[in-house]
């Protein structure tokens, strides 16, 4: 899971005024006081529903996908460039006649694939939305924030207050809120649908346990507010003399982002008592396990004593899932659950996020959906605006099973484009009683998700033969009984053999045997003399 952290938001903060505030004599703290100005009159791209609708919506979104991260963090993400496809999700928005997008991108968006995008867009007249919708491109590949460029670009910001006649009639929806997002409304003009990056600090896992606690979800046991290594070795011990059961710890970066800042100690053979602490500084830099290899002690130490971060005990069980929940907070502070999915995970600790199934297991989601709802209620009074994932772990017992929260992403998540795509393509809606995404007619909708479809093989691939074969093959989604695959970041193909797909169908396991065909598929695709 992508999200800015705190410590770079603060550099951030610093780079936007020499690079864009300073060229119009804006300060910091006015920039601060007009972006406050234009949250006053935001309104919000999705109706009354949280995610679709036309109940009041802007009529202009200006879509910005930009990944507001460390250039460090972006190097480590092959086709980064192309994630900012992922957001043609929002082309739903166009059922409204009356609403225009302007769409900006790092590079040219290839026709067909925005006409692609569009046909998903169940009752949508194709060329009425195609004059309705404005792409633009900063025509810049480097591996940079996409928001960046752009303030880069006066000429391109004159461009979009162009198309935007009435900025009250507008909204800017990005993939996550940093101080540059800030920055881009206030020179634009136009309020930003996402997270006020004055809250980053409710996205760290410190900000995070102490707002889970606050509103009453359950955490696993452990210590928040870690700032080095000296307090990691005292909050190990802490763990170790209070909860003499625990056998592992998870140390958690306060800024990390994936899995990046995840690492695992083991307490095997640690003494009791008094010298439990100098037996944990001794051995813990050869004992820590890395999430993301190749990590090092120094290397991570060094990070946690610029982060931060939090010590928690490794959550193990008869059976252990990773559900997570998306809400959405409006701007009047309505909270709603938009949609429930069962991580994916692999390499490394199983920390590494692969994808995701939807809706998350009945026998879990209610309580799974009033957890992340009191959480959502608790954002929404801290002023939080826009979409959060609420991460859990859920570990099953004698009574079955029990929900811890570990973390929450103040951004679109991994599900976010997966979720709008189903609402394009169906027409249909989150039913909030039973947590399941149904058809108009009332039919269940599952699906299974992954952005990361990633081989070597796959870069002789074009999307114009992966779509056929698709097709050809009878996986290409269907208006007409509302299944198939939908593809997504078909750009990223010939220069990084990536790609996402979205399997619908009727039940989770019908989406998880069509994911498993297409994969299937591509692999005999990628295949050197294969048609």
């Amino acid at each position: 899971m992508l999200w800015l952290t705190v410590s770079a938001s603060r550099r951030l903060e610093g780079a936007i005024v020499a690079l864009g505030a300073a060229d119009d004599g804006v300060r910091p703290a006015d920039e601060a006081a007009a972006f406050r100005e234009l949250r006053e009159r935001l309104r919000g791209p999705f109706g009354s529903d949280g995610v679709g609708g036309s109940d009041g919506p802007p009529g202009v979104v200006v879509v910005v996908p930009s990944f507001t991260l460390d250039q460090a963090g972006m190097d480590k993400i092959p086709g980064i460039l192309h994630y900012e496809e992922r957001l043609l999700a929002f082309l739903h928005l166009l059922r409204d006649p009356r609403r225009r997008l302007v769409y900006v991108t790092s590079l040219p968006l290839p026709e067909p694939l925005v006409a692609y995008a569009l046909g998903l867009v169940r009752s949508l007249s194709v060329p009425d939305a195609r004059r309705r919708l404005v792409l633009l491109d900063c025509g810049d590949d480097r591996p940079a924030p996409l928001t960046q460029k752009l303030l880069r670009r006066p000429d391109l910001l004159e461009r979009i207050k162009s198309l935007v006649r009435e900025p009250e009639d507008a909204c800017l929806l990005a993939f996550n809120g940093s101080p540059y997002e800030r920055s881009l409304a206030v020179r634009l003009g136009v309020p930003l649908y996402a997270c006020d990056p004055g809250l980053s600090h409710l996205g760290t896992k410190s900000g995070a346990r102490a707002l889970f606690k606050s509103a009453g979800v359950p955490v696993p046991r452990g210590v928040e507010g870690v700032r080095d290594r000296d307090d990691l070795v005292a909050a190990l011990a802490e763990l170790r003399a209070a909860h003499p059961d625990v056998d592992r710890a998870m140390i958690k970066l306060n800024d990390g982002f994936g899995a990046g800042g995840n690492a695992m100690f083991a307490f095997h053979g640690a003494p009791r008592g008094s010298g439990a602490g100098r037996w944990i500084r001794r051995v813990l830099p050869d004992r820590i396990e890395f999430a993301t290899p190749p990590d090092d002690w120094a290397g991570y130490a060094g990070k946690l004593d610029v982060m931060g971060g939090v010590v928690e005990e490794f959550l193990a069980g008869a059976e252990v899932a990773s559900p997570s929940v998306q809400v959405h907070v409006s701007p009047s502070g309505d909270v709603r659950v938009i949609s429930t999915q069962d991580q994916l995970f692999d390499a490394a600790l199983r920390q590494t996020y692969t994808g995701c199934s939807s809706p998350a297991r009945a026998e879990y989601r209610p309580a799974l959906r009033e957890s992340a709802h009191r959480a959502g209620r608790a954002l929404a009074a801290a002023g939080m605006v826009g979409i959060a994932s609420v991460d859990f772990v859920s570990v099953r017992g004698t009574s079955g099973f029990r929900q811890y929260a570990v973390e929450i992403n103040l951004r679109m998540g991994g599900g976010t484009a997966p979720l709008m795509f189903l609402h394009g393509a169906t027409g249909g809606s989150h039913d909030p009683r039973t947590g399941e995404f149904l058809t108009p007619e009332g039919e269940p909708c599952c699906y299974v998700a992954s952005d990361r479809l990633h081989r070597d093989s796959y870069r002789s691939l074009t999307p114009e033969r992966v779509l056929d074969a698709a097709s050809r093959a009878g996986l290409l989604y269907r208006h007409a009984d509302r299944r198939g695959v939908i593809l997504h970041m078909l750009g990223a193909l010939p220069a990084f053999g990536k790609l996402g797909a979205v399997t619908v169908d009727r039940t989770a396991e019908a989406a998880h045997g069509q994911f498993r065909r297409f994969v299937a598929l591509l692999d005999a695709l990628g295949t050197p003399g294969t048609g």
